[in-house]
């Protein structure tokens, strides 16, 4: 998974001290201090690190988005859309037109931050910049789409012959075998078992036909192997565009993966239908114009072998006692685009066309008009024709829909799509031969699909909209990536981001720093900015036994000069938020503060008092030993008594080297050994 964007936190190592002592290292035995830490860390330290890894940076920004309105402007680490792990590093009010000027704070791995424009009512529309950019506005260049591509469309478009579906030719031979049922293999290359399937033992799939586009005249457009395209100029913001599809459907990782692996699980973005994901039986509906898709990736090693189809209706039209399921199932599909194979950069290189041929049924040489008219649902459905044999006894080869009432059937197919259906739907099927035993079998992805469940789903940001493909058997529903350009409504209830949180950073304590077992977790503050004007901070973790008192807070009045145990409610000697069967505190002792200080300086300002042992403890000088750390909130500090050096393996190579593993903090070596982040 790429690297991610953090939030500044401060996390704070209690250490006791007498009220009123002078920061003065000279209290410090440094012989003593040195001779801990290298005796617990075994290494030694770069004389050049400072123990906090920021970009400092600043950028002129236009707020000229394509909003209907602007209420302010912001810098963030991330894409927000469908992305809880965007974070906000500054904001500021403004209006439609404004020039202004955002300073920045970001981890010091950051390449690449996110511009926002946000509108009064939460709508979002962003732009990428790269760190050490001057100036940006959102309209100097195209954005993460070109709606609206095409402006000169074919004088003739004519109509290929068909092929019948997977569906129907499954029918077709159920309905003709003398077992009535279908056989298909269980595994992709044909080997393991043969399981019988009665599903298709009915006529409503035999006269689902998949048909091609003949020939075309006009607007330099050509078919090629039965599809409508023509070359694109303008590729747009393809890092925009990038960062947009990279956060909203992860490839790999995050908490929910496929069948105990790596592939990420984002089906429940599509199951529950939420902000960010249309709930229609992804559907969309025709403006009247002419549509056109654009492929923007293809991250799929299956890809060569899928083709998208496209099939339009009038819900009007549904015959009376005709349900619309059926109804769909007799209409025709007409080739959209091609699939490629493992392609995870993003572009646009081709246009493709999808013209209207009628509502009967069409024949050869049929001529097409070049919009859907206006009203009409489009629907999707992916061919996959696995190694290009055509074969339907292969558990791989089969029509899926963004429609999930139309996948029932294929869904069932134990070896490849039943994989990706949720561990508590089994189903019970004849095995070895139509006369066999009975087998039972269940799903075996956590949170998995339904067997009613789309393989196509529709989400939307910066007024574009995004088809997002599942083509086999996992859920991470980015095999393909589609661009709708035109043609079709905006999604534009289904463009606002949940609320995005401010940046925040960790500062982190030892309060014995010549007896310190490096635990990181004694004092655990966090700051985190709000505006250019505002920063909150707050009391994450108490791991100290000692009377620790937090000093320093610039402007600070609620924590300033409280000793940590007071501030969590807890007794002394006692810890919060260090161990996982100890004393949990969710809701952070914190205050808001206005400052015109970097956060980082507001952060190097805060100390603690360790007034057990007389002892002040400020951020370590540069090359000195790390009693105190300052590092992005997505760290997890180590849970008590357990070793930063053990629990972040990388850390030491920073230690030695501050150029070397400078996103150390995102590779924990095991979840056990760390305490989950309660303040996101």
């Amino acid at each position: 998974m790429k690297c991610k964007y953090l939030f500044l936190l401060t996390v704070v190592i209690l250490a006791s001290c007498g009220k009123g002592y002078e920061l003065d290292e000279a209290q410090f035995n440094e012989e003593s201090i040195k001779f801990n830490t290298e005796k617990t860390l075994g290494v030694a330290i770069d004389p050049e690190q400072t123990w906090c890894d920021i970009v400092n940076g600043s950028i002129t920004i236009k707020a000229d988005a394509d909003l209907e309105d602007i209420v302010k402007v912001q810098i963030l680490t991330e894409s927000p859309f469908g992305n809880d792990e965007a974070a906000i590093l500054n904001s500021v009010e403004c209006k439609k037109g404004d020039i202004v000027t955002l300073t920045y704070e970001a981890p010091g791995i950051t390449t690449e931050l996110v511009s926002a424009c946000v509108s009064s009512k939460g709508v979002y529309y962003i732009k990428v910049f790269q760190v050490g950019e001057s100036n940006l506005s959102f309209t100097s260049s195209a954005n993460a789409g070109t709606r609206g591509v095409s402006d000169d469309y074919p004088a003739l478009i004519v109509l290929g012959g068909s092929i019948p579906s997977f569906n129907a030719q499954r029918a077709q031979t159920s309905l003709s075998s003398d077992y009535g049922n279908v056989m298909v293999k269980e595994n992709v290359n044909n080997s393991g078992k043969n399981f019988y399937y009665d599903l298709w033992n009915n006529d409503s799939w035999l006269k689902d036909r998949l048909w091609s586009h003949k020939t075309v005249t006009g607007g330099n457009w050509s078919v090629v192997d039965g599809f409508i395209c023509k070359s694109v100029s303008n590729s747009g913001d393809l890092s925009t565009l990038k960062s947009i599809i990279t956060t909203y459907l992860r490839k790999t990782g995050g908490d929910n993966t496929t069948n105990g692996g790596s592939k990420a699980n984002n089906w429940q973005y599509i199951a529950q239908g939420n902000a960010y994901f249309r709930v229609n039986n992804s559907y969309l509906i025709s403006n009247g114009g002419p549509t056109t898709l654009i492929p923007i990736q293809m991250n799929t090693t299956e890809g060569h072998y899928n083709t998208i189809y496209y099939y339009y209706f009038n819900p009007n039209n549904i015959p009376a006692g005709m349900s619309e399921v059926d109804y769909i199932k007799t209409l025709p599909k007409y080739k959209a685009i091609p699939g490629t194979k493992g392609d995870a950069n993003c572009s646009r290189k081709t246009e493709y066309l999808l013209p209207y041929y009628g509502d009967g049924n069409p024949s050869e040489d049929m001529i097409a008009e070049i919009a859907i008219p206006r009203g009409y649902k489009i629907g999707f459905l992916n061919r996959k024709n696995f190694e290009n044999k055509g074969n339907i006894s292969n558990c791989a080869t089969a029509c899926t829909y963004g429609d999930g009432r139309l996948n029932f059937e294929v869904n069932h197919l134990v070896g490849h799509y039943f994989s990706a259906i949720d561990k508590t739907v089994s189903q019970e099927i004849t095995c070895n031969t139509p006369s066999g035993n009975k087998e039972k079998r269940s799903g075996l992805t956590p949170s998995g699909m339904q067997l009613e469940s789309p393989r196509i789903g529709f989400f939307s940001a910066n007024n574009h909209t995004y088809m997002c493909f599942e083509d086999g058997a996992d859920c991470n529903f980015c095999d393909m990536i589609i661009e709708v350009c035109q043609g079709t409504e905006i999604i534009e209830d289904t463009m606002v981001p949940d609320d995005v949180k401010g940046a925040s950073y960790l500062m982190c304590f030892e309060d014995r720093p010549a007896q310190a077992d490096y635990d990181m977790n004694d004092v655990v503050v966090f700051a985190t900015r709000v505006d250019n004007k505002h920063i909150t901070v707050g009391l994450a973790a108490c791991g100290a036994a000692d009377d620790v008192y937090i000093m320093g807070i610039p402007g600070g009045k609620f924590l300033n000069g409280r000793e940590i145990h007071d501030i969590f409610g807890i007794a002394k000697g006692s810890y919060a938020n260090t161990k996982v069967n100890g004393s949990i505190r969710e809701s952070a002792p914190k205050e808001t503060i206005e400052t015109i200080l970097s956060l980082e300086d507001f952060l190097r300002s805060i100390y603690i008092e360790n007034r057990t042992t007389g002892k002040t403890i400020s951020m370590p000088g540069t090359g000195k030993s790390p009693y105190a750390i300052i590092v992005p909130d997505k760290f997890k500090y180590p849970r008590e008594g357990v070793s930063i050096k053990v629990a972040y393996p990388g850390f030491l190579e920073w230690v030695q080297n501050k150029n070397a593993s400078r996103n150390w903090y995102q590779f924990a070596e095991d979840s056990e050994k760390i305490f989950p982040n309660l303040f996101k």
